[in-house]
């Protein structure tokens, strides 16, 4: 039986794709990780998680004290 992906993997995934379709363009910024958490009805440390695929995946990057962006493809 095929196991699901985590959580964190789920919404990174749905994210990317979201950035790929140009919903979330470059130099965009993303939802905080509270609302990421709230939107995808997942905890808090589930949604950075999932931020900190999207930067492994080097499709967002962080400014301090400003939040993360989408970076340019």
């Amino acid at each position: 039986m095929p196991t699901r992906p985590p959580h964190y993997h789920r919404v990174a995934d749905d994210i990317e794709q979201k950035i790929r379709s140009g919903e979330y363009p470059p130099g965009r910024q993303l939802p905080s990780v509270s609302e990421i958490g709230a939107l995808y009805n997942v905890a808090r440390s589930t949604a950075y998680r999932a931020v900190k695929e999207l930067h492994e995946r080097d499709l967002v990057y962080g400014q301090q004290g400003q939040g993360v962006f989408v970076a340019d493809s």
